[in-house]
């Protein structure tokens, strides 16, 4: 950008006009950010009605008059998805365009040619979207972030998958029927599979990898990063968990323990009082420790038009006031530890004969792995031939926990396949 342009108001190209794009178009028409205007919104039918009145001309079906307009300062992706976005994304940058984004696919798996080529170029990458209600805490945070001064990071980044378990919790609900509520009431896409399987979590995982790091190699760690999403679990553990003093949560977790860095996504038992525990709903969580102990969090919308808008608004007002936005700067590799390294608590849930000696039997293999009992809970059971037995674990090495259970799955009592979910409590792992 020159001097002359800088002096102008800076002009905005939308690609995109589904709900999160109409939510930014909205802020831009409406004037809340007199130092931007709206230039052009790409679409793939621009004699489509619109709810938002544009001035004639601002429609078009062609991303190529976007990048090739030198007078379009800023441009805003929303259309999703790996692909056309990241070339978009990487041709606005070789056109000078700074560019704000939702699309954490994008970010995270080509973060590595994106961040680069806007460095190359000293242009921003507006990405504070792809978190929605979390980005000001990590944005807040970007010093340390860049210095790698963080501990632990712990997070709820999925609203769907919060918004099922919760209301699994609250009603008493089974997962099918939550989920069908879930779609049906927008806050679940007809195939739910990033949501409950816990990749949209991995992909924010990897965002903040980079940033905690400040290296722009994340692309590759979708390999290595274990993921579990919530598709296993029942009514029946979230009552267990209930009874016990618990929620069951997906979390996103990074840890970094003696110079190695732990990073997964997994559903847990959180206290029910603490602050992830108690975030309800389509809400995000995010609890950040330093390297001194104190702990910051955050409890915000996880999706929607507004909040969406608003993250999209923050990265328009950090360009147009030149300070720019937090990105990644370095190359790096980031070193991971396989985190079956570390010591978990467990809630088991175990599917059993009901018949003397199966929990001398269970007890003798853990004994076996150096796994001790921390308490047992038998449930009663409709079912005469089978009963639910119950299990906590005192912190353990996962390695050896897993290991036992593949061994306690064989044994001729097992009726199904044992329920294993970690128990999140810091102090302990």
């Amino acid at each position: 950008m020159t001097e002359s342009n800088r002096e102008r108001p800076l002009k905005v190209a939308v690609i995109g006009f589904g709900i999160v794009g109409a939510g930014i178009i909205e802020r831009l028409v409406n004037g809340s950010m007199p130092q931007l205007v709206l230039s052009k919104v790409v679409v793939k039918d621009p004699k489509k009605a619109r709810a938002i009145k544009l001035s004639p001309g601002t429609l078009t079906a062609s991303v190529e008059e976007v990048l090739k307009d030198p007078e379009i300062d800023i441009v805003i992706e929303v259309i999703g998805g790996l692909e056309p976005a990241t070339d978009i994304i990487l041709r606005a940058l070789r056109s000078g365009k700074h560019v704000i984004t939702a699309n954490k696919m994008a970010i995270a798996e080509k973060g590595g040619l994106i961040f680069p080529e806007a460095l190359k170029r000293k242009l921003s990458i507006g990405f504070r979207g792809t978190f929605v209600g979390c980005s000001p805490l990590i944005h807040d945070l970007s010093a340390r972030l860049k210095e790698g001064k963080i501990r632990r990071i712990s997070a709820i980044l999925n609203g769907t998958s919060n918004y099922i378990l919760s209301e699994m919790s609250e009603r008493n609900s089974e997962f099918q029927t939550v989920l069908k509520e879930a779609q049906d009431k927008g806050y679940a896409e007809k195939d739910p599979s990033q949501d409950i399987d816990g990749i949209d979590t991995a992909y924010k995982l990897h965002i903040i990898l980079g940033l905690t790091y400040n290296t722009y190699n994340i692309y590759n760690l979708r390999k290595v990063v274990p993921v579990e999403g919530i598709r296993a679990v029942t009514l029946q553990d979230i009552q267990y968990a209930g009874e016990l003093g618990f929620h069951i949560r997906l979390l996103g977790v990074i840890e970094a323990i003696n110079s190695k860095v732990y990073a997964r996504v997994f559903p847990a038992l959180v206290k029910d009082d603490s602050l992830l525990g108690s975030t309800k709903g389509a809400n995000n969580a995010i609890e950040v420790e330093d390297e001194w102990g104190v702990i910051s969090g955050l409890i915000a919308p996880g999706a929607g038009k507004e909040p969406t808008a608003t993250a999209l608004s923050k990265d328009l007002i950090d360009i147009a006031r030149g300070s720019g936005t937090l990105m990644p700067e370095g190359e790096q590799e980031i070193k991971l530890g396989d985190p079956l390294e570390l010591n978990s608590r467990f809630y088991l849930r175990f599917t059993v004969t009901d018949k003397p000696g199966v929990l001398a039997q269970i007890a003798k293999v853990f004994w076996d792995y150096n796994i001790s009992i921390a308490a047992v809970i038998q449930k009663p059971s409709e079912l005469a031939e089978q009963v639910p037995l119950v299990m906590l674990l005192h912190p353990s090495k996962e390695k050896n926990v897993f290991e036992a259970i593949r061994s306690i799955d064989k044994l001729p009592f097992i009726i199904r396949e044992t329920r294993v979910i970690r128990i999140y409590d810091v102090k302990s792992m």
